[in-house]
């Protein structure tokens, strides 16, 4: 389906689906697909994953009522690219996410950004996690409010290395279409469905909330953010640069120099137990980080994540090639399972974010926390109301 308020988008500009009430919506099988083109010189450099930089933030509703907001969409979904595809992973979908260009034959360095032609055209297509395309079962779409998922356009400054080749001056989405497998079972099952009164489908999403770290900071901080959820799963604090010889919100990167300790304080208890000290044992929270995506033994849980890029610290320039990927990651589930709610609540208190800096910091950063939490999407058949319980 096509995006249903225009048929091109620019900056600063939203694009709009509305979901039809028929059949059922099969959530695996959601993703996006559209073409670009830009006015800009040779070698422009788009950051991050190029298929999701264009974008800003997401939100998804249901009717009138909004069920879920991700604020820095193309940043959190890199990261979520960069946590959960190894390199091999990446080269394969190279074409459709973006990486590198159309003509190169790419090395292990080229799988971060695009290097444009001049005034480059060309089409992404990428998956779009949120909250709808997270559930576990069948979106009963004849029996929900209407869904809507808008996308917010980036800007171009947010979106470009400005200090090698000049940011584009334009930019054009078009042909956007959001793609999802209909499933109809007949007014039989439907009517089974309706019958049931009301239902729950489990899922899960992203939240990501950010503060600001000035330059010059030496000793303890404490930044508080106010996350309010039931189950959160894990958590992630993504330190970002604003420099402009950096990829910016594309970058994290070791405010501590490696001489410092990172961890969270949630409802009084502070996770994890013994914060991370990236003087004694920097490369020991790498595993703690593939802990925070899935099990440490499971050959699915992938990283694209070399010793370069792991070890970018405060005040090093980074490269389109070789952004900073310091992500720290903390496990916050009581046990690892998708199918009940296992994380911890952050709903009676604040989330504060505890990072001990025993070298100044060089530059201002912002700092970001991103959680992935558990839902449940309540559906009342009767009411034709759907909300999100987090």
């Amino acid at each position: 389906m096509r995006s249903s308020n225009g048929l091109t988008f620019g900056e600063n500009q939203t694009i709009v689906f509305d979901l039809p009430n028929s059949a059922f919506c099969d959530p695996t099988s959601i993703y996006i697909r559209y073409r670009y083109a830009f006015t800009n010189l040779v070698g422009a450099q788009l950051k991050g994953t190029p298929c999701y930089s264009a974008f800003r933030s997401l939100s998804a509703f249901a009717g009138s009522t909004q069920l879920e907001n991700i604020q820095n969409y193309g940043q959190t979904a890199n990261m979520m690219v960069n946590l959960t595809h190894d390199q091999a992973q990446r080269y394969g979908v190279q074409s459709a996410f973006g990486y590198l260009n159309e003509t190169g034959v790419p090395n292990l360095e080229n799988l971060d950004g695009r290097v444009l032609t001049v005034n480059e055209a060309g089409t992404f297509s990428c998956p779009l996690p949120c909250v709808l395309s997270n559930c576990d079962k069948f979106l009963p779409l004849f029996a929900l409010p209407q869904l809507r998922i808008e996308l917010q356009v980036d800007t171009l400054a947010s979106m470009f290395r400005g200090d090698t080749v000049a940011v584009p001056t334009g930019m054009t989405l078009s042909n956007v279409e959001l793609v999802y497998k209909s499933v109809d079972l007949g007014e039989e099952v439907s009517s089974m469905i309706r019958s049931q009164g009301m239902t729950h489908i489990k899922t899960q999403s992203i939240m990501n909330t950010a503060s600001v770290l000035g330059a010059g900071v030496q000793g303890s901080v404490a930044l508080v953010f106010n996350q309010r959820l039931a189950s959160i799963k894990s958590a992630f604090i993504y330190c970002a640069n604003t420099t402009a010889d950096s990829n910016q919100q594309y970058d994290s990167v070791d405010i501590t120099s490696g001489n410092g300790s990172y961890s969270l304080t949630i409802a009084g208890t502070q996770y994890p137990s013994s914060a991370y000290n990236t003087a004694l044992n920097k490369n020991g929270m790498l595993m703690a980080l593939k802990q925070a995506t899935g099990s440490v033994y499971s050959k699915d849980n992938n990283f694209s994540i070399n010793s370069r890029e792991w070890g970018v610290i405060d005040g090093v320039a980074t490269t389109l090639d070789t952004p900073g990927k310091f992500i720290v990651g903390i496990d916050t589930e009581v046990l690892d399972n998708d199918y009940i709610m296992s994380g911890i609540s952050s709903q009676n208190s604040s989330i504060t974010c505890n990072i001990v800096c025993n070298t100044a910091t060089v530059d201002a950063h912002n700092i970001h926390l991103i959680s992935s939490y558990d839902a449940l999407l309540e559906i009342d058949f009767v009411a034709g109301t759907a909300s999100l319980k987090v």
